[in-house]
């Protein structure tokens, strides 16, 4: 029970704390966004729990699965708002980019903070397990917020290097990421075909080991990913980026012009 409670430390909560730790970096000095964001993913995620067994029954029964991947394609979609509002020339709208980082959280946190409620209610009623897990939610937690400080050292350090496109970097590649990872859900209700594995690290670094757990929350590493995975991944991925590369130099030429 010790080990299954830090695995879904590592699996469900450190997505929600890389996310914070990026946006938390990457956006202007008002952070009253980021607690507020936080009340309302958690009220949400309260919300979802209590009507999980209305929301499964919609769309004749995939409702749950819609539901996650719907939310992960909006916190997805919402990085690239923000290198939009990255490749304005004129100021950015601050309220309204704490809005978007807002709804990434709070959705990152119905989607993969609601596993703990769920978990929690499940064990929290048979006594002989508490202690480990009481013991596990420490050490998850610990591990949690240990590697959020690196992060955002690291995040912090390149924004100073290479300015605000760096830490929208890493979240654009940790949005992809999850973004690839949430194509299995279609998989499950049959919106689309499952295709072949394109490879198997497994060997090297298991899904199942904590570094695979890392990997994945970073920037969506899979041991067996499918080819549907990948070829989402890649496009997802690099497709905004040489987008925003051209608007950069678009608007580099042309005030290049105007001089």
């Amino acid at each position: 029970m010790l080990i299954n409670t830090v695995i879904l430390f590592l699996r469900d909560a450190l997505p929600i704390f890389v996310l914070i730790v990026y946006l938390y970096e990457h956006l202007p000095a008002n952070k009253l966004w980021l607690l507020k964001s936080v009340i309302a993913g958690a009220l949400l995620s309260f919300l979802y729990i209590n009507q999980i067994n209305i929301i499964s029954q919609w769309f004749d029964g995939k409702g749950i699965e819609l539901f996650l991947w719907v939310s992960q394609s909006i916190v997805y979609f919402s990085t690239l708002i923000l290198a939009y509002e990255l490749s304005r020339n004129h100021s950015t709208n601050r309220l309204f980019l704490h809005w978007v980082a807002g709804l990434m959280i709070s959705l990152t946190m119905v989607s993969k903070g609601s596993n703990f409620v769920l978990y929690l209610d499940g064990y929290l009623n048979q006594s002989n397990v508490l202690q480990s897990i009481l013991i596990g939610t420490f050490l998850g937690l610990g591990i949690c917020l240990s590697l959020a400080t690196l992060l955002y050292l690291a995040a912090q350090w390149l924004k100073q290097r290479w300015g605000p496109w760096a830490t929208w970097l890493l979240v654009h590649i940790y949005a992809t990421g999850q973004f690839a990872n949430a194509l299995p859900l279609l998989i499950q209700v049959d919106l689309i075909d499952t295709s072949d594995t394109a490879w198997s690290s497994q060997y090297l670094i298991s899904n199942e080991y904590e570094f695979g757990h890392l990997f994945n929350v970073l920037f969506g590493y899979q041991a067996s990913p499918s080819i549907d995975q990948i070829i989402v991944y890649l496009l997802a991925l690099f497709t905004p980026l040489a987008v925003f590369y051209w608007l950069e130099l678009n608007s580099t030429s042309h005030l290049g012009n105007k001089q």
